[in-house]
């Protein structure tokens, strides 16, 4: 496996997502370059080992920091790690250079549909996502074959490693950028991520204050046996992330065949990538209506939306107020859980109903994305957002399943719940609604009424990941 498919993901402070084309003509000469690429192990790709190697070195240094109060004191450890992986027209250009053996792409028709199709056709028809023309440039200007994705404990340390991969695929000779862009990262062929400052306490936490990434998918024999038992719900099977010989069954309604996938696919993993622009001043005025909603604070609605506190605390656990980072836990289902306390249509319930069955399982994916953008305190007219990569063994079951049957549909799980005010896409550009309860359990009319979208989809596609020994040993060639 490549290192970023568990729960932590790369350690980072930087990372660059660089999307790049094979050239027409060099298709052979891209896979012989992708062999001298994965020779070396580690050495530019890396492996889980060498990322949980990393993470053993980052918790050291986390546990001698908790001393020091200056957090420019704090000892920061050196890491740079990158995948790399592939769209399914990128997959049909390595095949142009494998003569000698086919990779069985048309079997993807049946087995991963949405992937076969590209989220520029698909999530405009499926998603709700705007229209492929409304994207960033970089994106609906050429078809992307590839993406690098590069992170570290800083920015020329990531700019460093993802020179060097790229004269290894040879840059300008057998790859190429696309001569586009996405702002605000003013570069062609990439979009740079970085965390929210150290200093001021916000690393972790997305453009809206929130604590982001809490709860993930943990894997036995791959996260450590404290994370497993700090939330023992969300303990997956590895067949819901990577592609193995035994995939998971189908959500129901859906036409995926996964056993049809080629079997040099296995120890993979599909990729979602979306740049999702926030609005942030929207997002203090639309909390701003807290007492339509019977809340106390701002704070206390925009934690009813999202269903933890900015801290990451749950609000099903401590509804009145933010007991702090201390109080963040994932040892909690929301089986005697009021709708007042957190609502049916709460982000983190929504999309993780923290129930038992199958369908449930099946939806989960691990989240490593990034945020981008300066701080809207310093420059609120800029651009800001969240660079969202989520992996899992189907987009059927788990991305696609979550934002079309729960985050945009009103009716999941009840005909009242209303939209996932976070990443909820109504049809046609339309706005959203949820519903809010009072103490008595009864919908509050008119609530917030309805709002338009505080988080807008600016682009993004879907890869396929390759492990380790398909890169060497099936997309490379000597």
């Amino acid at each position: 496996m490549q290192g970023d498919l568990f729960s932590r993901g790369f350690p980072k402070f930087n990372e660059v997502y660089y999307f790049f084309a094979i050239v027409s003509g060099k298709e052979k000469d891209f896979s012989k370059a992708l062999k001298v690429l994965m020779a070396e192990k580690d050495k530019h790709i890396s492996t889980l080992t060498k990322v949980l190697e990393d993470w053993t070195k980052v918790d050291a240094a986390a546990e001698k920091n908790r001393t020091v109060d200056d957090p420019a004191q704090k000892e920061i450890v050196p890491t740079s790690n990158a995948l790399i992986a592939f769209t399914k027209r990128g997959l049909d250009k390595i095949q142009i250079g494998l003569s000698d053996h086919s990779l069985g792409l048309n079997n993807l028709k049946l087995s991963d549909p949405a992937f076969d199709l590209g989220m520029p056709a698909d999530g405009p028809n499926n998603l709700n996502d705007p229209r492929h023309h409304l994207w960033d440039p970089l994106f609906n200007i050429a078809p992307i074959h590839g993406l690098l994705k590069v992170a570290g404990h800083c920015l020329d340390e990531v700019e460093t490693k993802l020179n060097d991969i790229k004269a290894v695929l040879g840059h300008g000779i057998i790859i190429q950028d696309i001569p586009g862009q996405s702002p605000p990262t003013a570069i062609n062929s990439r979009v740079d991520g970085q965390v929210r400052p150290l200093a001021k306490r916000l690393n972790g936490h997305e453009h809206f204050g929130f604590q982001d990434g809490i709860s993930q998918p943990l894997l036995k024999g791959i996260n450590s046996e404290e994370a497993l038992g700090w939330d023992n719900y969300m303990q997956t099977d590895q067949n819901i992330i990577t592609v193995t010989n035994e995939p998971p069954e189908i959500q129901d309604g859906i036409k995926a065949y996964p056993k049809r996938r080629p079997a040099w696919m296995v120890d993979g993993s599909f990729l979602a990538f979306r740049k999702l622009e926030q609005d942030v001043k929207g997002w203090q005025d639309l909390v701003g209506k807290f007492e339509s909603t019977h809340c106390v604070s701002a704070e206390q609605c925009g934690a009813k939306l999202m269903g933890r506190w900015t801290s990451g605390a749950p609000i099903a656990l401590y509804p009145d107020r933010d007991p702090g980072p201390v109080r963040v836990t994932n040892k909690f289902n929301y089986d005697v859980i009021t709708k007042y306390r957190c609502p049916y249509g709460a982000h983190i319930r929504k999309t993780n109903p923290r129930i038992d069955g199958d369908m449930f399982k099946m939806a989960r994916m691990i989240r490593n994305g990034i945020v981008y953008g300066t701080e809207f305190d310093d420059n609120p007219e800029d651009k800001r957002g969240l660079l969202f990569a989520c992996y899992q063994s189907s987009l059927e079951n788990s991305f696609k399943f979550v934002q079309k049957s729960w985050c945009n549909t009103a009716t999941f799980p009840t005909s009242r719940t209303g939209y996932d005010a976070v990443v909820g896409q109504a049809e046609h550009e339309g706005l959203l609604h949820t519903t809010l309860h009072d103490l008595n359990d009864e919908d509050i009319v008119p609530g917030l009424g309805q709002f338009r979208k505080m988080v807008t989809m600016k682009s993004g596609e879907y890869f396929f990941v390759p492990s380790i020994s398909a890169l060497k040993d099936t997309l490379g060639s000597d």
